[in-house]
């Protein structure tokens, strides 16, 4: 069986807010809200930006390693940790927090688009090195929103 893979614009799916499509659009509104453009020319001034900071990377690798140890952990999740003690070295980070109704399959298209994401930027800029990450805001759970949920009008706790 083949397979054709096409791209499908995010307006066309119907599942995203005004707000997000005018964010990935650049709409002139909302340019005073965020630094830098969600582009590769974005990107890159947010790179220059990030490398202008100092970030204890011995303390983040350190816990990875701790948090890691008793997991079995292919070579590439290794190199990646490592791959954090460089200054030249950045994450391309997805984050999710719980909530109710929402299957895997969300989840999974976030960690494959950070992971995407990191393979084009490694083979755009190959001096540099870039590591998916994924965050489950699990300890970030505003609990006013997740006791509930509405469902046809009705507040069901």
């Amino acid at each position: 069986m083949n397979w054709i893979a096409t791209r499908l614009p995010y307006r066309q799916t119907n599942a995203f807010t005004r707000i997000a499509l005018d964010y990935i659009d650049q709409a002139e509104a909302l340019k005073p809200f965020f630094l830098h453009p969600p582009s590769l020319q974005g990107l890159q001034k947010a790179i220059s930006e990030r490398k202008k900071t100092s970030t204890n990377r011995q303390v983040l690798v350190e816990q990875l390693r701790h948090q890691y140890v008793g997991i079995d952990t292919n070579e590439k999740v290794k190199q990646n940790i490592e791959s954090l003690l460089s200054p030249d070295t950045f994450t391309i980070t997805t984050a999710h927090q719980n909530n109710i109704f929402t299957g895997p399959l969300y989840f999974i298209y976030k960690i494959l688009h950070a992971i995407k994401l990191a393979d084009l930027l490694n083979e755009t800029w190959p001096e540099q090195h870039f590591v998916p990450v994924y965050y489950i805001g699990s300890e970030d759970a505003d609990l006013d929103e997740l006791n509930h949920t509405w469902l046809n009008g009705e507040k069901l706790v």
